[in-house]
């Protein structure tokens, strides 16, 4: 499928980087993502691709410069994340199924809620 019409893909290098974005509290630099991503053994990727990968997630809107941070004797950018982790998979289903597949997809969702809940439902009784 052509890039344009997954507008939501990721690769796995690039999920890795999110979801270092993802969990962080604040805006990180470059250098910080990669020691986030090392501490949490995550970094499924070679350091020196980080440039790529984060250009690439500009481009895709998955995340924005916040400002700077003093790094040395220069500054380094800052990013975060433009959305979270729960509304990002609510795009991409968005992007991704058709409307008939969303219906599927809610009722499915909202069966396996009401599991991790720890409330048993039929399927007929979720799709009333």
């Amino acid at each position: 499928m052509a890039r344009s019409r997954r507008p939501y893909h990721l690769t796995p290098a690039e999920e890795s980087v999110m979801n270092v974005f993802w969990d962080s509290k604040k805006a990180l630099s470059q250098a910080q993502v990669i020691g986030k991503a090392e501490e949490d053994g995550n970094l499924n990727w070679k350091k020196q691709t980080i440039f790529s990968l984060i250009n690439s997630l500009l481009d895709k809107g998955l995340i924005q410069m916040e400002g700077s941070v003093r790094s040395g004797k220069t500054y380094a950018r800052t990013f975060a994340a433009t959305m979270s982790r729960p509304e990002y998979y609510a795009k991409m289903v968005a992007h991704t199924l058709n409307d008939k597949e969303i219906v599927v997809f809610k009722r499915t969702l909202r069966l396996e809620t009401k599991k991790v809940d720890g409330i048993e439902d039929t399927p007929e009784a979720i799709m009333q």
